[in-house]
């Protein structure tokens, strides 16, 4: 069992109950109550005794506590301004990371392949006459067909 002195009751105080429901004892003497409530029943009883003492007074002060309490820690974490300010670091992109440059090459590479006549390969020549269904050739093979001579044109 738990020895005389860890019992709070025995010498009539409360307050130690009081004081760990409302969060304002020490972390030592918390772990203690937290020791004693897992231990000894009577211990539990008596937390539950003080619990509904102080119901009214919790659901009044627990509203504004909480949020005070995590106004204060949010405060605390964040940075300074005068500090930040004087540190403000603009990092500029390198000339090839600009859009810009993007749509700058794609329409290069556009103009390029239109010159060399690389979409002219794949339409069929017809000199203005309709293709008959059975001779036309579906358009993947046909860029299948100039892949490949392309890339036998570069073989050595």
């Amino acid at each position: 069992m738990t020895n005389q002195h860890d019992k709070p009751w025995t010498k009539g105080q409360m307050n130690d109950w009081h004081a760990y429901i409302t969060g304002t004892c020490t972390t030592e003497e918390s772990a203690r109550l937290e020791k004693l409530l897992l231990e000894d029943e009577q211990a539990l009883g008596l937390y539950l005794v003080a619990l509904e003492q102080l119901e009214s007074t919790l659901e009044d002060c627990s509203a504004w506590m909480d949020t005070e309490r995590f106004t204060d820690q949010v405060m605390a974490a964040l940075p300074d301004k005068e500090a930040e300010s004087g540190q403000a670091i603009v990092k500029k992109r390198r000339w090839f990371e600009k859009p810009a440059f993007h749509y700058v090459v794609a329409a290069s590479l556009t103009l390029i392949l239109l010159s060399s006549g690389a979409f002219d390969k794949m339409m069929p020549q017809t000199s203005g006459k309709p293709i008959p269904p059975k001779e036309r050739v579906s358009y993947s093979e046909e860029v299948m067909r100039a892949t490949t001579s392309w890339l036998d044109k570069l073989k050595p």
